[in-house]
């Protein structure tokens, strides 16, 4: 981990700054040469695929990109070190499945990542540079709308069919999901604005299917560069929650089980019958949502919003779509796909990971964070210990972060490693010095945390 100013510096980012030095100084800590970190990793004529964190293309709480995706400064340092491993000659594939409104192409241009992979195709004209949107669903809202606003037509893309066949590949984890202990609920799996019966086709007993992205099979190298935020679903989003972004049909994303905490559920935890209408509704307006006219789609969205308020009168539960430190479902999705990534045949030979927390971002994230400027860099290769530092570093108990928790400690995460008690974790300071920390001693930076995360907020008991 290396601290550093809470400044990224202006494009075209190829100063010798502050950023650049932190970077260098990180690569060093790791052990890996400053000046050609990947040189051991791929050569001329390789295939590295580089996965940002890409949710959507504005930040609705009127904030900018920096606290809500990867910084393009990173994206950019990355392409330059991969280029020079493989002496400009090879591939680099830059990909991400973000929320199905996004708009992709403003993204890519707000992001400037598009006029980064401009210039780097002019600095290495035999390195193939590809920016891919592995979304299969999308929706075209508009900025600033909500679906209440805006029910526009979800639909598959254009090329779907294509898509479909030549570049996913469906797999079925089968009894070794994490998901398998909870399978008895599987006809109530959920993901929020999808098709339920979709969900219902791949998940059940003994069948956990996924379909992901072929970049990801076969590469000499990936780099994974989440973005360092607090997360309504999970707790945060970091190395691990990045790689869910792998798979193209978020159908295929079990994210929580319908209905109360007391019904067996994770939605929410408070019940009762008008929160059941709610649900049953939402069942039915998703189910048809692609097939539904716009008036009616309308009328739909109306009646869960009144039916969502009454809801939450009657109950005073104001918790949506497992968006809460209850929830038992998506730590599980989560492990199932970096298992997958890690663990598979055709898995890419390296992957590493550098976590972008320069400006970190809290409260309601991954969609709606505002901005933290930690100055914070972390890399490594062990995405649960990456993680859960991430997660010491807001101020979390990760006892009380599934996500975490369970990708060090539950029999069958193949990521366990030493006991947190005992992990300690090398350190550069912003002055330069260099320290090794024990896990139980690193700061808190106390992140605020998202509505429904205070229970795990690890300050309260301080």
């Amino acid at each position: 981990m290396v601290q550093v100013e809470p400044r990224y510096p202006e494009f075209p980012y190829d100063g010798a700054d502050g950023f650049r030095e932190a970077l260098r100084s990180l690569c060093a800590l790791w052990g890996r040469d400053p000046d050609n970190p990947f040189g051991d990793l791929i050569g001329p004529g390789g295939r590295a695929v580089i996965k940002p964190n890409w949710v959507r293309h504005y930040n609705p709480n009127g904030h900018d990109l920096d606290s809500l995706i990867t910084h393009a400064a990173l994206i950019k340092h990355v392409i330059d070190w991969v280029a020079l491993a493989m002496d400009g000659n090879g591939s680099i594939v830059i990909g991400d499945a973000p929320l199905q409104s996004c708009d992709f192409a403003k993204l890519v241009e707000r992001s400037r990542v598009g006029d980064v992979v401009t210039r780097a195709k002019q600095t290495y004209p035999n390195l193939d540079i590809t920016i891919e949107d592995w979304r299969l669903t999308l929706m075209d809202l508009y900025d600033g709308f909500s679906e209440w606003d805006n029910p526009s037509r979800q639909s598959f893309r254009a090329d779907y069919h294509d898509l479909l066949a030549q570049k996913y590949e469906l797999v079925d984890l089968g009894a070794q999901s994490f998901l398998e202990e909870i399978a008895d609920y599987a006809d109530r799996f959920r993901v929020t604005c999808y098709k339920p019966s979709m969900m219902r086709t791949h998940h059940g007993a003994g069948k956990h299917e996924y379909l992901v992205t072929k970049r990801v099979f076969g590469p000499d190298l990936l780099i994974n560069l989440p973005k360092m935020k607090t997360h309504m679903k999970a707790g945060l989003t970091g190395a691990l929650k990045n790689l869910v972004g792998i798979n193209g049909h978020k159908e295929y994303l079990a994210h929580h089980i319908k209905g109360s905490y007391f019904s067996g559920g994770d939605d929410y935890c408070i019940g009762g019958r008008l929160r059941e209408w709610h649900d049953n509704l939402y069942d039915r307006v998703w189910e048809d949502y692609m097939t539904m006219a716009a008036l009616k789609r309308r009328a739909c969205l109306r009646a869960l919003q009144l039916l969502w308020k009454a809801a939450r009168v009657t109950s005073g539960d104001r918790i949506d779509a497992g968006s809460w430190s209850g929830n038992e479902t998506i730590w599980r999705t989560t492990l199932d796909l970096n298992h997958i990534l890690y663990f598979s045949p055709r898995s890419p030979r390296h992957i590493l990971t550098l976590a972008d927390g320069i400006i970190a971002g809290e409260g309601e994230g991954p969609l709606v964070p505002s901005p933290r400027p930690a100055g914070v860099l972390l890399g490594g290769e062990n995405p649960a210990y990456i993680d859960a530092t991430m997660a010491r570093l807001m101020g979390y108990n990760v006892s009380r972060v599934p996500t975490v928790y369970e990708a060090v400690y539950h029999r069958k995460s193949r990521f366990a490693g030493p006991y947190l008690e005992e992990f300690d974790i090398a350190c550069r300071d912003a002055d330069g010095a260099k320290r090794m920390v024990r896990f139980v001693d690193l700061p808190n930076l106390r992140f605020v945390k998202p509505q429904h995360w205070k229970r795990a907020d690890r300050a309260a008991a301080e």
